[in-house]
């Protein structure tokens, strides 16, 4: 549907979007803007920018890929020039309209993306204003889709808890790989062979959830013998209460995401 895009912002999301549309969406000119010089030479993109204003001339569609807390100082010099663009936020924390008000365009998408994005397996949960029409709602999945996997939601509200469970997720995954690194080491394996347990015990097990084959629920049984080890180690962390917990984490999560909205 496009054929120029401008990704405001080269940080970790930004680059993300970048590599994965240059991989997938051959047809798209892709301009890239960060005021940060040596962000840009890394990503060595052919289209570079530093100043935002002329980055995002000629183009169809503005991807805002910058901290939330630039938005306004970004936005206000550009909101004249943005008003007949399609916008798509992946800002957390800033709703629909707001991010109509600060950009005076009708056609906004909100995204929430997550890390795995780097490496093309991300999910993205977005919603978009009214205005959007059915050409761009094609767009906007097409270029979720070249980072990993999308899901359009109906709800804005979904976004305060779609952000603690998809958009934090990874960093629940990486703290157990940390708990089992460190078990190992005390265990009386080197750290080498510590990370290397860790890692792949949780990479292969997410590979062998990723096959479709089995739920959650059935692999665990398929690894929890009748009085074996794994059976002690979840009902050590049944009686602790830890899924409780875990629950209680992500509650307060969603909390945090409300008070962050606006």
């Amino acid at each position: 549907m496009k054929d120029v895009i401008a990704i405001l912002g080269a940080g970790n999301m930004g680059t993300a979007f970048y590599k994965g549309m240059s991989q997938h969406l051959m047809k798209v000119r892709i301009n890239v803007c960060d005021r940060n010089r040596e962000k840009l030479e890394e990503l060595d993109a052919e289209h570079a920018y530093t100043d935002p204003a002329k980055a995002i001339i000629d183009t169809d569609v503005v991807l805002l890929a910058v901290k939330p807390q630039s938005a306004q100082e970004l936005l206000a010099p550009l909101s004249r020039d943005l008003t007949d663009r399609l916008v798509i936020s992946i800002m957390a924390g800033i709703g629909l309209a707001s991010l109509q008000k600060m950009t005076r365009s009708a056609t906004v998408i909100r995204a929430m993306p997550n890390l795995p994005a780097r490496v093309g397996r991300g999910l993205t949960g977005w919603i978009a204003s009214p205005g959007v029409t059915p050409k761009q709602r094609a767009f906007a999945r097409e270029l979720f889709l070249a980072v990993g996997q999308e899901i359009e939601l109906e709800n804005e509200a979904l976004m305060d808890s779609l952000t603690p469970l998809s958009g934090s997720g990874p960093a629940y995954f990486y703290l157990l790989a940390e708990l089992l690194a460190a078990k190992a080491l005390k265990e009386g394996f080197t750290e080498t062979q510590a990370a290397l347990i860790a890692r792949e015990t949780l990479v292969g097990s997410a590979l062998l959830l990723d096959s479709g084959a089995e739920t959650p629920s059935h692999l665990s049984v398929a690894v929890a013998s009748k009085g074996g080890t794994t059976e002690a180690a979840l009902r050590s962390l049944e009686e602790d209460n830890v899924p409780t917990l875990f629950s209680n984490a992500i509650d307060n999560a969603i909390a945090r995401s409300r008070e962050l909205n606006r």
